[in-house]
C-alpha cells in the first residue's frame, strides 16, 4: 500500500473538481443545446440544474431506440477492446453504461475523464442479457453538478467517519479531503469509531491539499464501576432502616412513561416493620404494560394522581435508605415524578443488582431478581407486582448483607469498595468524541487506544472514563452523538445533572435532526434537548458546535451505506442522513433546531473555527528512520566486513572490491543503517548456531557488505574467479553469473579457481545517494521462525518489538456480495433491483472499507531503545483477538516503515527442506557445486531422471523444486529451455513479476524481437540498460522504481528514453508491467532451488523424503500405497479440473512427485507402528517409510502422541495404544485398514488358551 498513490488520486479528483473550465463548457453547452449561460459561477450551478430539467439522466431514462440526450457524472471508464469503450455514468441516484463503438471510441477517449459531468447524445439500447445501455453518438462537457459550498464564511467539520470506521462508513479519506478542498474549507477532522488508523494517510492527503488535519476518535467509553450505594452515608449496614421499593410503570422511559403502582416495605434487622402500597393513575396506559404486570384499567380507574402519592411516599421513606433491584430505574422514575411537582429527590439508595453482581458474579450468570431468589431458595413470588417484588427484594437484600458480612464488609464505605473488583465493561458503552490538540495529546490518545484494544476490549475497544481523565492533557473532549451521556441527560431535562456532567467536557456537539433516528424519542424531544443543551452550555461557558457526523459525502450516498450495512442486522441508524453538510446546509439544519440565525452561525462557523484554532498541525510520523541502538554497531560491521573480505579476496583487496565495500559502508554507516545490518547478522548467526540455514529475500543480496556479514549468500560483484590459495582475482564481465563461468585453474599457483558473482548493483538496494532505507528480509525455517522472533525480543526487549500490523479491507470481488445482500431478501427474492452499472457504482463505495486487522506473516517492527511505541503508533491484538499472544502495530506497517525498522523474519519451507536434506544425506547443501550440469539439465528435460516423459505426464524434471515446480513456470521452462544459472534467474524474475511474462516478454521472445537475456526480467534490468543507453543515473533509477511499482512511464520519461534510442518494445514493456522482482531475490530463490535440485538428481531418496515431509500436506498414505495406476488415474481427474482449489493443486503436485519417485525405481513402505516417525519420512533401503501424520485422519498431534508413547514403552495392544496415545475408534479403524496394527491384539486380557 502506498499513501502517495492515494495522494495522486486525491489531487486528480481535486483538479477535476476545481479546474473545469466552466465558462468554456457552458459556451459549448449553449451551442449544442440552446441553453442560456450565466456569467456567475456561483449561480451557474443552480442555472445548470434548472436547464437540465428537460434532459434525461440515469434515474430518468428516455424510451428505447429513440435518439435522446442524457447527462451524468463519469465514475468509471473501461476499454473493452479497440472497438468498444464503456463509460459508466451516474446522476447519484442511478447509473447507466454509455457504450462507444468503433469510430466513437477515440472521441470518447479524448473527451471523457473520470469525475467529469457530460451530456451524452445517443440512443437507449439493450444488450444480450436484457440490460440497458446508452449507445454514444456525441458528448459535451458541462460544469460540475457536484454540490458546492458558496458561503463566504466556511464551516469546519469536527466529526466525520471514513472507510476506516469498522463497516459503518463509505466515505474515502481522499474523497473527504478532496471535497473539503473543493469547498474551500481550511480544516477538517476524522473521528473514527474506536480507532485512529486513518491518521497517517489523512495527514499526507490533507498536507497535499493544504488543509489542516484534525485527528480524533469517537470513543467507546465505559464508566468506572458505579457505586453500590449512591449518596453514600457513614455507618454500619446492620443498624440502618431501609425502604425496599419497586415500581410498575407504563413503559421504560422515565421521560415519557409514568408510574402506575408503587410497593414498598420498611425493614430493619431483617424484620418488616411497615409497608406502603398504592396504584397511581397514569394519563395514558399501554396494553403491553398491563399484560406484563397483570394490572387492569379497572384497578387504576379510581387510583390517586402521582402528585397526591408523592407526599405520602416521601413521609414513608423519611429517615430510611432506599433499596431496589436495578435502583437506577426506580429512582430515575421517582426523580422525574418529583421534578414535575417542583421538588428534587436525591435519596441515599442501594442497588441489589450491583450488590448481587459484586458478591455472586462467580456463581451466577444472570442477576435478574427471579434468578437471585432461586439462588437463595426464597420461594415463589408474584413477579411484576410492586409489593410482591419489594417484599422479596427485602429478603434478597438481607441475604446479600449476610454474604457481605462473611467478607468482613459491615459498613457502607466497605460496601462501595466492592466495585473495585467489578468489570466495568459493557456490551453497550456510551460514546464521546476526542480531538487531538498537540503532540503530547497524540501520544496520550495512542496510549488510550492501545489499552482499549488490549486490556479493556470487550465487543468494541472501550476506554475507562478514569483513564481518559488521567490522559486528557493535549486532548479536547466533545460530548459525542445521540448515544452519549450528555444527550441522554438533555433528553431527561435534568439541568442540574447536565451542569455537573458538562464539567468533564471541552465542547458540546449538536447534530442535524435528520441524523438522529430512534423509536425512544421524537424529533421534537431532540429539538428541546438541544435547546436545553445550548442554554446549559452557555451557562457553563462550554463552547457548542454543530457537526455532520458524516459517514458519506452526498445525501444520495445513503444508498451506498445501506449496501454496506445490508449483511448486518438490526442497524438502528441505517436511515440517518449522515452526509457531509456544506456551510449553508448546516446553517439550515441549525435553524431547524434554534430558529435563530445568530445562534446558527455561532454553532456552524465561529465556534468550530475557534476550536480548530486551538489545535496544532501535527505530523504523526516524521518519515525519518529511528533505528534501535546497538553499541559499536558501526565499528563491528566495518570490522567483520573487511575481515571476511580479506579472508576471501586477500590483502590488499582487488580495487573493485575495495571501492565497492568503501562505497557501501559510507552509505550504510553515513545514514545510520549499520544497526540494521547488525540485527540481521546477529539473527542469521544465531539461527546458524542452532543448525538452521537462513535464506535472504528482496534486494539485500545487492549489498556486498550484507554478503560479507553473512546475511545473504548472494555475492553481488560482477562474475569473477578467485583463487582460495593465492587470492588471484579475475573479473569476467561478459557472463551473466559467476556460476556459469567455465572451469579454470589459477594461472599463478595452478589451484582450481572458485567461481562467484551475480552482477547486481548496490544502487538497486539503497539508491544512488545511498539514503534509501535498506529492507532486509529473511526466510527462516517454519519450525524456527518463532525462535527467531523471540531472539529479537530478547535482543531489544519485548516492549520494543511488535508484529507488523495489517488492515484488511473489503475487496472489489467481496463488494459484489454486499450489493447482492442489499438487492435480495433472506429468501433470495429481489427487493431492491439494480442495473449492472448501479451495482458497479455501489460496489465501488463499499470497496476499501476496513473489515478487520491482522499481522504480516513475519514482519517485526522494532522501536528504538530510547523511545516508546506510542511515539509512533498505538498497538493492539491482531483482529482484536484477546487470545493472541502477540501485539501488532495499530497502524498498517506500510504507514510507519519509514520511521521504524521493519525486519521480515518469515517462515518458509525451503530452509526446512535444506536442513532435512543435510540430515538425510550427510551432505551440506551449502557446499554442493553450483555449476553441476546434471542438475541444470532437469530444468529443461527429464533425461537425467531416467523416466519416460509420457509416463510421467511432463517433460520437465522440476516437480517438487521450489519456484520451478508450478505448471506456469514449467511452461516457461519449456518455452525457454534454460542452460545457465543466469537464465534461471531471469525466469525466476519473469515468473514472480506481474504482467511481465504473459502478454509481454513471452510475446517479445516468440516474435524474435529480443531474447531471454534481453527482455525485462528483473527491476535491475531497467536501470542497468537505461544507464548503458546514456540516461542519467538518477533518471534511470526513478524510472526503474516507478515501473517496478506498476506506475508506468510519464510522457517526459518516454521522450527521454526515445532521445537515447531506447527501442519501442522496451518502452512498451515498461508500460505494461505492474510489479517487478529484484534480481537479488531471484538469485537467492534460484540458489536455494538449485541446491534442492542437486539432491533430486544425486540423492533422490533424500530429496523425496525431505519434499514429502515438508510439502506433503495432501499426501494420503492409503491412496499412494495403491500404486502407480491409481496415482495416474487421480492425476488425470485433477488435470481435467480447470478450477482446482489450493488443496487440489497441492494434491496434484504431491501425486506427481510420488509418481515420479516410483518411476525412478523407488517405493513407499506402509507406516510401521514400531518404526515410523510421527511427521518425517524415513529412508529404508530403496523405500520411504511413511510417517503416521500422512495417514488420512491422523493429524500431527495424534501422530506425535503415538510416537512419544511408543518411545516410552512398546504397545502391548490396540487398547493400550488408545489409552496412552488417545487414539479414537475411528482412527484405529484407519490404522487397521492400512495394516499398521497387524499382529497387535485388541486387548491385554489373557485367556486360558494363551498358556497352551
Amino acid at each position: 500500500y502506498n499513501v502517495n498513490d492515494d495522494i495522486d488520486k486525491a489531487e486528480e479528483r481535486i483538479d477535476i473538481a476545481i479546474n473545469v473550465d466552466k465558462q468554456s463548457s457552458k459556451q459549448k453547452l449553449a451551442a449544442d443545446n440552446n441553453i442560456t449561460t450565466s456569467s456567475s459561477i456561483t449561480s451557474s450551478h443552480v442555472d445548470m440544474q434548472t436547464n437540465l430539467s428537460n434532459i434525461n439522466s440515469p434515474s430518468n431514462m428516455p424510451p428505447a431506440k429513440k435518439r435522446a440526450k442524457i447527462f451524468g457524472k463519469v465514475f468509471k471508464i473501461e476499454k473493452v477492446s479497440n472497438d468498444v469503450l464503456n463509460i459508466y455514468i451516474t446522476d447519484k441516484k442511478d447509473s447507466v453504461i454509455v457504450k462507444a463503438f468503433n469510430s466513437k471510441v477515440p472521441l470518447a477517449e479524448e473527451k471523457a475523464t473520470l469525475g467529469g459531468w457530460y451530456i451524452f447524445t445517443g440512443t437507449l439500447s439493450y444488450d444480450k442479457m436484457g440490460s440497458t445501455f446508452f449507445k454514444l453518438e456525441n458528448l459535451t462537457e458541462i460544469p460540475s453538478l457536484d454540490r458546492v459550498d458558496n458561503s463566504s464564511e466556511k464551516r469546519i467539520e469536527l466529526h466525520a467517519h471514513t472507510k476506516m470506521s469498522d463497516l459503518d462508513s463509505v466515505m474515502g479519506i481522499g474523497e473527504y479531503v478532496a471535497t473539503a478542498k473543493r469547498w474551500g474549507w481550511e480544516a477538517i477532522a476524522i473521528t473514527e469509531h474506536g480507532n485512529v488508523q486513518s491518521i497517517p494517510e489523512f495527514y499526507e492527503l490533507a498536507k497535499s491539499a493544504g488543509i489542516k488535519p484534525i485527528y480524533g476518535v469517537e470513543m467507546y467509553v465505559a464508566n468506572d464501576p458505579k457505586k453500590i450505594m449512591i449518596n453514600e452515608i457513614e455507618g454500619e449496614i446492620s443498624q440502618a432502616t431501609y425502604v425496599v421499593l419497586d415500581l410498575e410503570t407504563t413503559g421504560l422511559n422515565p421521560r415519557q412513561d409514568e408510574i402506575m403502582e408503587i410497593g414498598a416495605v420498611k425493614t430493619r434487622n431483617r424484620e418488616i416493620i411497615d409497608e406502603f402500597r398504592t396504584f397511581v393513575k397514569p394519563t395514558a396506559v399501554k396494553r403491553k404494560s398491563l399484560e406484563i404486570t397483570g394490572i387492569t384499567e379497572e384497578m387504576l380507574k379510581d387510583a390517586p394522581d402521582i402528585s397526591e402519592v408523592l407526599p405520602e411516599l416521601e413521609k414513608f421513606i423519611d429517615g430510611s435508605i432506599i433499596v431496589a433491584h436495578n435502583a437506577d430505574f426506580d429512582v430515575g422514575f421517582l426523580q422525574n415524578a418529583f421534578r414535575r411537582v417542583g421538588k428534587e429527590f436525591t435519596p441515599s439508595h442501594i442497588d441489589t443488582l450491583r450488590l448481587s453482581y459484586a458478591l455472586l458474579r462467580n456463581k451466577l450468570r444472570s442477576f435478574s431478581l427471579d434468578k437471585i431468589v432461586d439462588y437463595f431458595g426464597l420461594g415463589t413470588f408474584n413477579h411484576h407486582r410492586a409489593l410482591d417484588d419489594a417484599s422479596v427484594t427485602a429478603k434478597v437484600f438481607w441475604e446479600l448483607v449476610d454474604l457481605a458480612k462473611k467478607k468482613s464488609i459491615t459498613t457502607f464505605e466497605k460496601l462501595n469498595k466492592l466495585v473495585e473488583s467489578m468489570n466495568p465493561l459493557t456490551k453497550h458503552p456510551l460514546h464521546l468524541t476526542v480531538l487531538v490538540q498537540n503532540k503530547l495529546g497524540l501520544k496520550n490518545l495512542y496510549q488510550l487506544i492501545s489499552k482499549s484494544h488490549t486490556e479493556t476490549f470487550f465487543v468494541v475497544p472501550q476506554v475507562l472514563k478514569s483513564d481518559l481523565e488521567k490522559n486528557r492533557e493535549g486532548l479536547l473532549i466533545g460530548t459525542g452523538c445521540s448515544n452519549s451521556e450528555i444527550f441522554n441527560l438533555a433528553l431527561k431535562k435534568d439541568k442540574s445533572a447536565l451542569n455537573e456532567a458538562l464539567k468533564f467536557y471541552d465542547y458540546v456537539e449538536v447534530m442535524p435532526l435528520d441524523t438522529i433516528s430512534s423509536e425512544e424519542f421524537t424529533k421534537d424531544e431532540v429539538k428541546e434537548a438541544y435547546r436545553l443543551l445550548y442554554q446549559v452550555s452557555k451557562e457553563s461557558n462550554v463552547p457548542i458546535v454543530m457537526v455532520s457526523n458524516a459517514h458519506f459525502i452526498d445525501p444520495e450516498d445513503i444508498k451506498a451505506r445501506k449496501v454496506l450495512l445490508a449483511p448486518q442486522s438490526n442497524i438502528a441508524d441505517e436511515n440517518s442522513n449522515y452526509y457531509l453538510r456544506t456551510t449553508e446546509e448546516m446553517i439550515e439544519a441549525a435553524m431547524e433546531i434554534f430558529d435563530d440565525e445568530q445562534i446558527a452561525r455561532e454553532l456552524v462557523i465561529y465556534n468550530p473555527k475557534s476550536i480548530a484554532d486551538r489545535i496544532e498541525v501535527i505530523q504523526p510520523v516524521e518519515k525519518k528512520l529511528h533505528p534501535p541502538k546497538i553499541e559499536g554497531a558501526e565499528e563491528s560491521l566495518k570490522s567483520m566486513t573487511y575481515k571476511k573480505a580479506y579472508e576471501l579476496y586477500g590483502q590488499p583487496l582487488p580495487e573493485i572490491v575495495e571501492k565497492r565495500i568503501e562505497r557501501e559502508l559510507n552509505s550504510i554507516i553515513g545514514h545510520g543503517y549499520a544497526v540494521l545490518y547488525m540485527i540481521a547478522h546477529l539473527i542469521v548467526k544465531k539461527a546458524g548456531e542452532d543448525g538452521y540455514v537462513v535464506g535472504s529475500r528482496g534486494s539485500v543480496g545487492s549489498s556486498l557488505v550484507a554478503h560479507l556479514a553473512g546475511i545473504t549468500e548472494v555475492n553481488p560483484l560482477p562474475p569473477h574467479y578467485i583463487c582460495t590459495e593465492c587470492k588471484y582475482f579475475e573479473i569476467q564481465e561478459d557472463a551473466g553469473s559467476g556460476y556459469d563461468l567455465p572451469d579454470k585453474r589459477c594461472p599463478k599457483c595452478g589451484a582450481k579457481l572458485q567461481k562467484a558473482g551475480q552482477d547486481i548493483p548496490f544502487e538497486v538496494f539503497m539508491g544512488f545517494e545511498g539514503d534509501k532505507v535498506p529492507d532486509i528480509d529473511l526466510n527462516f525455517s517454519g519450525e524456527y521462525q518463532e525462535r527467531a522472533h523471540k531472539f529479537i525480543e530478547e535482543l531489544f526487549g519485548k516492549s520494543h518489538v511488535f508484529r507488523a500490523g495489517t488492515i484488511s479491507t473489503i475487496a472489489e470481488r467481496s463488494a459484489i456480495g454486499y450489493v447482492k445482500s442489499y438487492m435480495e431478501d433472506k429468501e433470495g427474492n429481489i427487493v431492491n433491483p439494480l442495473n449492472p452499472a448501479e451495482q458497479e457504482r455501489l460496489g465501488m463505495y463499499v470497496t476499501g472499507v476496513k473489515r478487520t486487522t491482522g499481522q504480516h506473516p513475519g514482519g517485526l517492527m522494532i522501536v528504538p531503545n530510547d523511545m516508546e511505541v506510542h511515539d509512533f503508533t498505538p498497538y493492539q491484538y491482531p483482529a482484536n483477538d484477546k487470545k493472541a499472544k502477540v501485539y501488532t502495530t495499530h497502524f498498517a506497517y506500510e504507514s510507519i516503515h519509514d520511521d521504524l525498522i521493519k525486519l521480515d523474519a518469515l517462515g518458509h519451507d525451503d530452509p526446512t527442506m535444506i536442513r532435512l536434506l543435510y540430515e538425510y544425506s550427510g551432505i551440506d547443501p551449502m557446499t554442493i557445486p553450483m555449476d553441476d550440469r546434471a542438475t541444470m539439465s532437469i530444468f529443461s528435460s527429464v533425461k537425467t531422471l531416467k523416466v519416460d516423459p509420457e509416463e510421467l505426464g511432463t517433460d520437465m524434471g522440476t516437480i517438487g523444486i521450489p519456484e520451478f515446480g508450478t505448471d506456469f513456470v514449467m511452461g516457461m521452462l519449456r518455452d525457454t529451455k534454460p542452460k545457465t544459472f543466469a537464465e534461471l534467474v531471469r525466469i525466476s524474475g519473469l515468473s514472480h513479476g506481474t504482467d511481465v511474462w504473459l502478454g509481454n516478454a513471452q510475446s517479445i521472445i516468440n516474435k524474435k524481437i529480443a531474447t531471454l537475456s534481453d527482455v525485462i526480467a528483473c527491476r535491475d534490468d531497467i536501470m542497468i540498460y537505461l544507464i548503458h543507453k546514456g540516461l542519467p543515473s538518477s533518471n534511470a533509477f526513478k524510472i526503474m522504481e516507478n515501473v517496478r511499482k506498476g506506475k508506468g512511464l510519464k510522457e517526459e520519461e518516454i521522450n527521454l528514453m526515445k532521445e537515447h534510442n531506447v527501442p519501442e518494445w522496451f518502452i512498451e514493456s515498461c508500460q505494461k508491467i505492474k510489479y517487478l522482482f529484484p534480481k537479488a531475490h531471484a538469485v537467492a530463490y534460484v540458489s536455494m532451488a538449485f541446491r534442492i535440485a542437486y539432491f533430486k538428481v544425486h540423492y533422490p531418496l533424500a530429496f523425496y523424503a525431505a519434499f514429502f515431509s515438508t510439502k506433503g500436506d495432501e499426501f494420503d498414505a492409503e491412496f499412494v500405497l495403491k500404486g502407480k495406476d491409481a496415482i495416474r488415474s487421480r492425476l488425470r481427474e485433477l488435470s481435467s479440473n480447470m478450477k482446482k482449489d489450493p488443496k487440489e493443486k497441492n494434491e496434484e503436485k504431491v501425486l506427481q512427485a510420488a509418481l515420479e519417485m516410483t518411476l525412478r525405481g523407488f517405493e513407499f513402505k506402509r507406516p510401521d507402528l514400531n518404526r515410523s516417525s510421527a511427521t518425517k519420512f524415513i529412508i529404508d533401503g530403496k523405500e520411504l517409510l511413511i510417517p503416521f501424520n500422512k495417514i488420512h485422519g491422523i493429524g500431527d498431534n495424534v501422530a506425535k502422541a503415538i510416537e512419544e508413547a511408543r518411545e516410552e514403552k512398546a504397545y502391548t495392544s490396540i487398547e493400550d495404544m488408545m489409552n496412552r496415545a488417545h487414539v479414537t475408534k475411528a482412527q484405529v479403524e484407519v490404522l487397521r485398514r492400512i495394516g499398521v496394527l497387524e499382529g497387535l491384539p485388541d486387548t491385554d486380557q489373557t485367556t486360558l488358551f494363551s498358556f497352551f
